[in-house]
C-alpha cells in the first residue's frame, strides 16, 4: 500500500511533457477565448452577422450559377439551321433550292416546308386563322430546315454564312444561338460573382481586422504587463487567434444557414423556370461539402486577418 502511494506521488511530481503542456495551454486559451466572446454577445453577434452576410451573398450566387451551368448543358442543343426564302420565290423554285442543298456533302438532311404549309401551321399555333385568311397575299415564306453534317460551332457558322449567299435566300437563323448566348451569360455571371466574392472577402478581412484591433486596445494594459514580465509575441497572439477561430466558426455557420434558407426559397421558382425549357433540372441545396468549405473559408479569412492585425499592433504596443 505504501509502495502504491509513493508511485502515485512520483507520477504527480513528474515534470509535464512538452506536448501535454502545449495541449493544456491551448485548451485553456481556447476555453477562455470562448468565454470572453459571450461577455459582449450583442456586439459579437452583430459582427458575426456582418461577416456571415458578406460570405453568404457570393456563396449563394456561386452555387446557383454552377448549377445553372448544368441546366444549360442539359438543354436540348439543336444544330438545325432555318433558311427562309424570299416571298417572291415560287414553290417550284423553292423545291429546286431544297434539292440543290440536299446534294451538298456538308448537309446531312434537308426538310422543305412550303409557304402554304407554313401558313397553316402558323394559323393553328397562333389562333389568328380568321385574320390570316383575310389577307390577299401569304406573308409567310417557304422554309428549308437544314441539318448540318458537322456539329461544331465553326462548321455550322461557316455553312450558315454560305447559305446566306444563296440566291432566293432571305434570312438564315441558327437555332443554337440562343443557347450559346445563355451559356455566355452564365460564364460572365460566374466571373462577376468571383470578382464580387474577392471584394467581399477583402471586406471580411477589414471587418475582422478592426474587431481584433478594438479587442487589443481594450486589453492594452494587460498586454503591456505580460510584455514586462517576459511574455513573447507568440504567447500574446494565441488568445486573439482563438477568438478569430471562434468568430470564423460562428460567422461561417450563420452564413451556411442564410445560404440554405435562400436556396430553399429560390428552389420552386427556378424549378418552374427549368420546366418551361422541358428540363427536369432542380436546384440542390447545400451539401456537407458546402458547409465544410464555408466554415473553413470563414475561419481562414478570420485567422489571416487576426494574424496580420495582431502582429502589427504588437509591434506598436511596447512597454
Amino acid at each position: 500500500m505504501t509502495t502504491d502511494k509513493a508511485t502515485s506521488q512520483a507520477q504527480r511530481s513528474r515534470p509535464e511533457t512538452l506536448g501535454k503542456r502545449l495541449l493544456r495551454e491551448h485548451a485553456e486559451v481556447a476555453l477562455s477565448s470562448w468565454i470572453r466572446l459571450w461577455r459582449t454577445p450583442i456586439t459579437n453577434l452583430l459582427t458575426w452577422l456582418t461577416l456571415a452576410i458578406a460570405l453568404a451573398l457570393p456563396g449563394t450566387l456561386i452555387i446557383m450559377l454552377n448549377q445553372a451551368q448544368g441546366l444549360a448543358n442539359q438543354l436540348h442543343t439543336s444544330n438545325q439551321i432555318s433558311v427562309f426564302l424570299s416571298l417572291q420565290t415560287s414553290s417550284e423554285q423553292a423545291q429546286a433550292v431544297a434539292q440543290q442543298l440536299q446534294q451538298r456533302t456538308d448537309i446531312k438532311q434537308v426538310t422543305f416546308i412550303a409557304a402554304d404549309t407554313a401558313m397553316q401551321e402558323f394559323s393553328l399555333a397562333s389562333g389568328l386563322g380568321d385574320i390570316l385568311q383575310s389577307l390577299t397575299d401569304n406573308p409567310i415564306p417557304a422554309t428549308i430546315l437544314v441539318e448540318p453534317q458537322l456539329k461544331s460551332a465553326d462548321a455550322i457558322g461557316l455553312l450558315a454564312e454560305q447559305l446566306r449567299q444563296q440566291a432566293s435566300v432571305d434570312q438564315v437563323l441558327i437555332d443554337q444561338l440562343w443557347l450559346q448566348r445563355l451559356q455566355a451569360m452564365v460564364h460572365t455571371s460566374q466571373r462577376a460573382t468571383w470578382v464580387l466574392a474577392t471584394m467581399l472577402a477583402l471586406g471580411v478581412l477589414l471587418v475582422m481586422g478592426n474587431t481584433m484591433r478594438m479587442q487589443m486596445e481594450s486589453r492594452r494594459e494587460e498586454i503591456l504587463v505580460i510584455k514586462l514580465v517576459g511574455g513573447t509575441d507568440a504567447y500574446l497572439r494565441r488568445p486573439f487567434l482563438y477568438s478569430a477561430i471562434w468568430a470564423g466558426l460562428m460567422a461561417g455557420s450563420l452564413a451556411a444557414i442564410i445560404m440554405t434558407l435562400a436556396l430553399t426559397l429560390l428552389q420552386p421558382s427556378l424549378t418552374d423556370l427549368a420546366s418551361s425549357f422541358n428540363s427536369t433540372w432542380q436546384l440542390h441545396n447545400l451539401t456537407i461539402w458546402h458547409w465544410l468549405v464555408t466554415l473553413f473559408g470563414s475561419c481562414g479569412l478570420a485567422c489571416l486577418s487576426a494574424l496580420l492585425t495582431v502582429q502589427s499592433q504588437l509591434r506598436q504596443i511596447q512597454p
